[in-house]
């Protein structure tokens, strides 16, 4: 009996277990939460407006008033509403157009209708796919960093005319300009705008000019004892650089050099004047490289300007060694003009800068003595900041996205190379362990695109290490030391990975490398070295 009764116990436990007592299968998972994309309409009175999301999903619009998507969006996907077709006589602009749903329906696109005037223009010479225009508004402060807000995109694909999703009023002459969104693609194309600055008078404003040639890449490398800039044309699959012209004429003592394309795709190179306390800034031709001096250049700077970096084309940082502190300067994204500079003070004899890839922060080495790095966040400095380095840090390099932070200490005695990790809040800096590193450096180090290797100068070489990405750790990389020039002075990789320039500052040329970028590994280019100027000292590369 008690065998039988618990034969039915355990049956009816095994009946439970399997969803027993019905019959029927487990009922299925309910379907994941969908959310929609809306917001308000307003100044539209008639019909023609198509509102358009993620590319895809268009939803006509005929009064102003609330609207909503018709398709639903998953938690954690993008949407991005822009106007595919603007009503008659109206210009129409976009504002919290994208953005990432949050388990939340997004109720805040605002979409403003105005009675005005059309801007717009012609292009020429296009023949890739994808370019796109945009209508840009500065940052409102204009002097600290921060991107534009930019909004209308518009895709161009042929040549002749074109009209941007706008209206202004008559007399507009604010700070609005149009903008390159995107390049041409397949093949790729160097675009420029010119009269890109809005202008309304009583009438559609159709100035805009925008023409396009084919890619090319040019490099320009100072030259500290001719007070020349010299210029090269360079070959994209080979590497191998032509000169452009006789050296182009600077201010006294030119040392740092950093190039800037801004959103409307003009081109512009800057360079810092040690010897005569300025910034020289000059427009690059897309179609040959030739330089053409700013108006208003040279811009004054502080003493003894040493280092440069510039923040999504619309400022210029410049550290200046005998003030210290940095210079901020806003760039005209139009002409490559440099407005007034604001500061930001630094320990002493700054040197070297970068930026973090989201533009939050700005770090400095100072050689002068104190031996640290200066971290701002801002125009402000990070609690705990200066933070130690070295003996006499005079070059930055972030690895692995920004996660970490090394600096070159070429001391007489102990030369080094430092290791912070960068918090992923504020950027504070915290030492690797065993930082500094006992390792040869004799001048500039640099991080290819990708923050996986750290190349450092010494003497006639240049040394390769690959960047742990968990620990930031550095290891030797096989194959190296590689021979350059006399004095291997500063190190450039171009922005498509593959190609490593070294300025010789005791050999008056450059040394070109091929870099392999799944091994690190770099291979002597054909025609290495090329000539250079006395004393060369930084490269720039577009």
């Amino acid at each position: 009996m008690l065998r039988s009764i618990g034969s039915v116990t355990f049956l009816a436990l095994l009946m439970v277990a399997c969803g027993g007592g019905g019959g029927g299968a487990s009922s299925p998972p309910p379907p994941p939460a969908t959310y929609t994309v809306g917001g308000t309409v307003t100044g539209l009175s008639g019909p023609g407006l198509v509102l358009q999301n993620g590319g895809g999903d268009d939803l006509p619009i005929s009064a102003s008033g609330a609207f909503t998507f018709a398709t639903p969006m998953l938690s954690g996907t993008s949407y991005s509403v822009t106007v595919k077709t603007p009503p008659n006589s109206l210009g129409c602009g976009v504002a919290n157009g994208a953005g990432t749903i949050a388990a939340a329906n997004v109720m805040n696109v605002t979409v403003t209708c105005e009675t005005g005037y059309t801007v717009g223009g012609t292009v020429s010479g296009l023949v890739g796919s994808g370019f796109t225009l945009e209508i840009c508004t500065p940052n409102s402060s204009n002097r600290a960093p921060g991107p534009p807000f930019c909004r209308n995109l518009k895709q161009i694909g042929a040549n002749g005319t074109f009209t941007l999703d706008s209206g202004y009023p008559a007399g507009y002459s604010g700070r609005d300009y149009v903008s390159i969104a995107q390049q041409p693609s397949s093949p790729p194309q160097d675009c420029v705008i010119s009269n890109a600055n809005i202008s309304i008078q009583n009438a559609n404003d159709t100035s805009v000019t925008v023409s396009c040639a084919d890619h090319s890449e040019y490099l320009y490398v100072t030259n500290a004892a001719d007070n020349t800039l010299s210029s090269y044309s360079v070959d994209a699959t080979t590497g191998a650089v032509a000169v452009i012209g006789a050296p182009t004429a600077t201010g006294t003592s030119p040392y740092a050099i950093v190039g800037s394309q801004a959103y409307g795709g003009g081109r512009f190179v800057f360079v810092a004047n040690e010897g005569s306390n300025d910034v020289f800034a000059f427009a690059v031709d897309p179609t040959s490289g030739a330089l053409t001096a700013v108006p208003g250049s040279p811009f004054a700077a502080g003493t003894n300007p040493q280092a440069m970096a510039v923040f999504l084309g619309y400022f210029l940082f410049v550290a200046n060694a005998g003030s210290d502190y940095v210079s901020v300067y806003p760039i005209d994204p139009n002409t490559g003009a440099l407005g007034a500079p604001s500061t930001a003070g630094t320990a002493k004899s700054p040197t070297s800068i970068v930026i973090d890839p989201e533009g939050s922060q700005m770090y400095v080495a100072n050689h002068g003595g104190s031996n640290d790095i200066s971290e701002i966040l801002g125009q402000t400095a990070v609690p705990g900041s200066p933070f130690p380095a070295g003996g006499n840090p005079l070059s930055l390099a972030l690895g692995a996205g920004g996660k970490f932070l090394y600096s070159a200490n070429p001391d007489a005695t102990n030369p080094s190379i430092s290791g912070f990790s960068v918090d992923a809040g504020i950027g504070v800096l915290s030492p690797l362990s065993g930082s500094p590193f006992p390792l040869p450096v004799s001048h500039y180090i640099a991080t290819d695109q990708t923050g996986t290797y750290l190349y450092v100068t010494s003497g006639a070489s240049i040394v390769g290490y690959g960047i742990n990405a968990t620990t930031g750790a550095l290891t030797a990389l096989p194959g190296f030391p590689v021979a350059t020039g006399a004095n291997a002075y500063s190190i450039t990789i171009d922005p498509t990975n593959h190609i490593l320039y070294v300025t010789n500052d005791g050999a008056a040329n450059i040394s070109g490398f091929i870099l392999d970028a799944s091994t690190g590994a770099l291979t002597p280019m054909a025609g290495s070295p090329f000539p250079a100027g006395s004393h060369p000292q930084f490269i720039a590369t577009f």
